[in-house]
């Protein structure tokens, strides 16, 4: 059996030790075990996306959710996947070959690799169909081998509020080491890599001593150091680093707001600006273009969840227009991620 190895689980009861054995026994572990052979799939640009469109069942595991591809411009719509499970979390390899994802293709909800026109899919944790574990939001490192996503099979008496930990997984295959953060726990949503590999942007409630205020951190995985990026006492996910590292993407819902709002914050100044100013409406799950210079994110202003396309103004700081829905479909599409390829 291939070793797993933590950092700063900090186990204090056999109850917890017994928990991680649990997670480590065969058929229940999460490990890669011979590396990420590199694609031979061409670059591919455009946005990859979540829909609904093909929906025929209305139970939770047979929801039949797909990964399609779009252009920037709304053209060359192309679906990447095909089953009557829930495909879901995509994310781009740092050259735009490969899409990770997660998918109940084989039961239970395993995080996947595959190339960027839907081929050659790998199961990268394998665990048994009627597996109790669930991992989400897989988020590829852009300089390092490793995808960051959360798990809940590492929780444990000390998990408190958390449902799930983020964890970091290698995809050399060199060691299978499994690396959990511990503390502040995490809230269930998408994460965000700095460009230069070393920071990981996510949301908690966990430590704002407020159930209801989610807040944004910084994990640096070299120094295991956590950082609060916001204390504004508002609901805050979805961090997207812009590619040049300046600037936060994010969504946020203010008070009197009965939807979501894209907001960017300049990581050097600390200055924050609203960029779709849209507060009846839920704009969320903003990802930047390969230049920073659009931003595509999820709106419902059209009174279902579509993919749409703004123009961003970084200086002076900071404003958008010119939004465009590139989905324009009765179904759902969510969860957009903008290929790193120009």
């Amino acid at each position: 059996m291939k070793k797993v190895v933590f950092w700063r689980l900090g186990l204090s009861s056999w109850l917890t030790v017994l928990l991680l054995l649990v997670a480590c026994a065969p058929g229940g572990g999460i490990a890669i075990l011979d590396g990420i052979k590199p694609s031979t799939a061409d670059p591919t640009p455009g946005i990859v996306f979540v829909t609904t469109r093909h929906v025929v069942h209305n139970n939770s595991l047979h929801q039949n959710w797909e990964l399609y591809l779009v252009q920037p411009d709304g053209t060359g719509l192309t679906r990447l996947t095909e089953n009557d499970r829930v495909d879901t979390s995509p994310s781009w390899s740092p050259d735009g070959r490969q899409i990770t994802f997660r998918s109940r293709v084989e039961g239970s909800a395993d995080i996947f690799v595959m190339d960027a026109n839907g081929q050659n899919w790998r199961n990268l944790v394998n665990d048994p169909a009627d597996s109790i574990f669930d991992e989400f939001y897989p988020e590829w490192n852009p300089q390092r081998e490793l995808i960051a996503l959360y798990t809940d099979r590492f929780l444990g008496p000390d998990s408190g509020c958390a449902v799930h930990r983020l964890a970091l997984m290698p995809l050399a295959g060199d060691g299978d080491e499994i690396r959990v953060l511990q503390n502040p726990k995490a809230a269930q949503e998408t994460l965000g890599w700095s460009p230069d590999g070393r920071h990981l942007a996510f949301s908690s409630h966990c430590n704002t001593g407020q159930g209801t205020v989610v807040e944004l951190y910084e994990w640096d995985i070299d120094t295991d150091e956590v950082t609060r990026l916001t204390n504004d006492g508002y609901i805050n996910a979805s961090p997207a680093y812009s590619h040049d590292g300046r600037y936060l993407a994010y969504q946020s819902v203010r008070p009197g707001a009965s939807g979501a709002d894209i907001f960017v914050l300049d990581l050097e100044t600390g200055a924050l600006a609203n960029l779709t100013n849209n507060p009846d409406f839920k704009d969320s799950h903003p990802t930047w273009s390969p230049d920073d210079r659009q931003i595509a994110f999820v709106s419902d202003r059209d009174g279902n969840d579509e993919i749409y396309v703004m123009d961003v103004i970084l200086e002076p700081f900071a404003s958008s227009a010119n939004p465009v829905n590139l989905t324009n479909h009765p179904a759902k599409d969510f969860e957009p991620a903008w290929s790193p390829v120009p």
